[in-house]
């Protein structure tokens, strides 16, 4: 078995076994956080519910309360009198008040008056036999305090009732009490639907003293339900969930059981949130393990092939300006480095030649630029010379009939007040213009003016120079530097890798070609694990530093995003028993900028000091205003930053963590950049260290 099928074969059974360790551990916990979720929705739904039917006994001894302590009330308990019936005891008061029934009890014991009300029909109907029950129970009519009601539930052979009681003295509540004053309302179905209307789920009330109609799932929680202010929670089946709460009547006796019934959706979600991430952990394994295979290919077995390949190309092209690619500090890395010394000797002698030969160039092209005489009140060309007329293609007749407004870019009355500030000044030369030729392509120039007079009139002298490629040029260098810096990054980012796959290697092959005992192997596969997810976390942060940033136009009030950042790393802060102070002024104004990108970037800066302030400590944040910018400061009072790591902290890989990648620092400092403002770091005197961001306020310009 050659070394590529041997080293592709463990790569696979290390991915898989990844993949199944992964997938278990997070499948367990994040199913079991789900279940978590749906019990306290339920539990919290169910407690709602409870919630409503205190709320309505509560509401009828408001009602209670308004009716009993009335002189108009007193006197009726002892006289009966038909008026009061009359103007207050009629049907619309029962349906105002939502009100099935109302008894008056004379402290005798005597029922004086009572009435009972369908709310649905709206019409009277006959004393329900639950009546003298009420008016004869001592613990609903008897009452020692006349500022005290009593409430409860009531179960009637028509269904559970609702009721409150209260004395009936004075308006003044004083006595003696005369009587009680009970009122009710029953617990229908209608009154049943209308509370699961208001709640948004499913409820049903059911019967203690009726097992009979109970369904399955409550009778198998009623002896569960042993404590009123209990709520149990059980699944119905895949689809719906229940929660379940015990009442007690007026006795102390279990009266009734409310049961709440949702549909899964949070445990649903969980399922499919397990199955979606079984399948990226799929595709991250596949992905990383072709991944690691490329790069072993790339950087061991055929590095000597290619650096001898790439020599034979450079000596068959006789290019000097290619170079040889240098990786790792081994053997074959020297030998590279030596090839390119030797090329770049041969390139520095070609560019010393090409240089002097240039400034011959320059010398005799200095005719060739255009020269032109423009009229100083219309702007129309007087005279061009040869070169000129090249450059703009067209000939003399055809030049002469236009102005300078003919042939600028834009096609406007351009220039006349920078050329009028410019001579007064005694010439001006005139940044980048973008002219058309007589085709109508464009030509970037650049253009000097002066006044002089000829043939006894003023004119403008125009000498324009053709800098259309080298603006093409300048966008080249720009680009071959934008190269030049991803190679060293790829350099580095290559150097980084090679020391976790060497790891892994080795690991792997003291698995495979040595008697190890269990507890060793677990220990092998552990730290193969934690290079593992080292090296996804460097691939994941080396994406977000070469990741471009899209325009944005938001506007923000930066402590927004610096609340969310310590809400989310307010779990370590106080972990490491960190004291925050965040100051900021209350007229900040906003800045153009992305909220989730400016977060990053603070909980960047907060994490890096609770790291460095394991054992606690203080952060200070200080935002304010400073002309039209704001700035931000972060200062912590740990040890700070080593001084010959400062000057290089904010370039990729420079950490001062153990285990840290190194990007971070980097990352926010090009996420800063691009939003128009600056980050650096610096020690404190008196200890710790203090980081510095500037943003502007008025319309930052964050590029691409």
């Amino acid at each position: 078995m050659s070394i590529r099928l041997k080293t592709a074969l463990l790569i696979t059974i290390v991915t898989a076994t990844l993949i199944a360790v992964l997938y278990l551990l997070f499948s367990t916990n994040l199913l079991r956080r789900f279940s978590q979720l749906e019990r306290q929705e339920v539990e919290e739904d169910t407690r709602r519910a409870v919630n409503i039917l205190m709320n309505e006994l509560e509401d009828l001894n408001t009602k209670a309360e308004d009716w009993a302590p009335w002189d108009d009330t007193y006197q009726f308990i002892e006289d009966r009198n038909p008026e009061y019936i009359t103007h207050n005891l009629t049907n619309e008061v029962f349906t105002n008040l939502r009100l099935n029934l109302m008894l008056f009890v004379h402290s005798s014991g005597r029922l004086v008056y009572g009435k009972a009300f369908d709310l649905e029909t709206g019409q009277e109907v006959p004393l329900p036999s639950a009546a003298n029950v009420l008016a004869g129970d001592p613990a609903i009519i008897h009452h020692t305090n006349p500022r005290e009601g009593r409430t409860g539930i009531f179960l009637t052979s028509e269904g559970p009732l609702l009721f409150s009681s209260w004395p009936i003295v004075t308006s003044l509540y004083q006595g003696p009490i005369r009587g009680t004053l009970i009122i009710g309302r029953c617990l229908t179905s209608t009154e049943v639907q209308r509370f699961s209307a208001l709640l948004g789920v499913t409820l049903s009330v059911y019967r203690l003293d009726r097992p009979e109609q109970m369904p399955g799932d409550v009778h198998l929680v009623r002896s569960t339900l042993s404590d009123e202010s209990s709520i149990l929670v059980r699944p119905l089946s895949d689809t719906s969930v229940a929660g379940y709460a015990l009442l007690k009547d007026v006795h102390g006796d279990p009266a009734i059981i409310l049961r709440v019934q949702l549909p899964r959706t949070i445990y649903r979600e969980g399922e499919s949130a397990i199955r979606n991430y079984f399948l990226s952990l799929l595709a991250i394994g596949i992905f990383f393990g072709s991944l690691t295979m490329i790069l072993l290919e790339r950087f061991a077995i055929s590095r000597l092939v290619r650096m001898s390949a790439e020599v034979d190309a450079i000596g068959v092209k006789s290019d000097p300006s290619q170079r040889v690619q240098v990786r790792g500090k081994d053997e074959l890395s020297r030998l590279g480095e030596a090839v390119n010394r030797m090329l770049e000797a041969i390139q520095s002698a070609q560019a010393a030649r090409a240089e002097s030969e240039a400034r011959y160039r320059i010398v005799v092209e200095q005719a060739s630029e255009g020269i032109a005489l423009l009229d100083g009140a219309t702007k129309r060309f007087v005279e061009a010379n040869a070169a000129l007329l090249s450059m703009l293609g067209y000939t003399e007749e055809e030049l002469y009939q236009r102005t300078l407004y003919d042939i600028v870019g834009d096609g406007t009355d351009w220039g006349d007040q920078e050329i009028r500030q410019g001579l007064e000044e005694g010439g001006l030369l005139l940044s980048d213009q973008t002219w058309r030729r007589r085709d109508g392509s464009p030509i970037v120039v650049e253009a000097a003016v002066s006044r002089i007079y000829h043939q006894g009139r003023e004119v403008l002298c125009l000498l324009v120079r053709d800098i259309t490629e080298r603006k093409r040029m300048e966008q080249y260098l720009i680009q071959t530097e934008r190269m030049t810096a991803m190679g060293q990054l790829a350099a580095t980012l290559a150097h980084e890798i090679n020391n976790p796959l060497h790891s892994i290697w080795t690991m792997l092959e003291l698995v495979m070609d040595f008697p190890v005992s269990e507890a060793e192997k677990g220990e092998y596969l552990e730290a193969i694990r934690r290079e593992v997810w080292r090296l996804m976390k460097l691939t994941r942060q080396v994406l977000e530093f070469a990741r471009p940033m899209d325009r944005v136009a938001v506007p923000i009030n930066l402590v927004e995003p610096l609340r969310y950042a310590l809400s989310l790393a307010d779990w370590r802060l106080r972990n490491h028993n960190i004291r925050v102070s965040l100051k900021f002024s209350d007229d900040l104004p906003p800045v153009l900028g992305s909220p989730d990108q400016l977060a990053q970037v603070f909980l960047n800066l907060i994490l890096n000091a609770a790291d460095s302030m394991p054992n606690g400590g203080e952060l200070d944040i200080h935002v304010t205003r400073q002309d039209w910018q704001v700035i931000l400061t972060f200062a912590d009072t740990g040890p700070g930053i080593p001084p010959e790591i400062l000057e290089r902290l904010f370039e990729p890989f420079v950490t001062t963590k153990k285990g840290g990648t190194g990007l971070g620092l980097a990352v926010s400092q090009s996420i800063i950049r691009r939003h128009g403002g600056t980050i650096t770091a610096a020690n404190a005197p008196q200890g710790g260290a203090i980081f510095t961001i500037t943003l502007p306020i008025s319309e930052p310009r964050i590029e691409r």
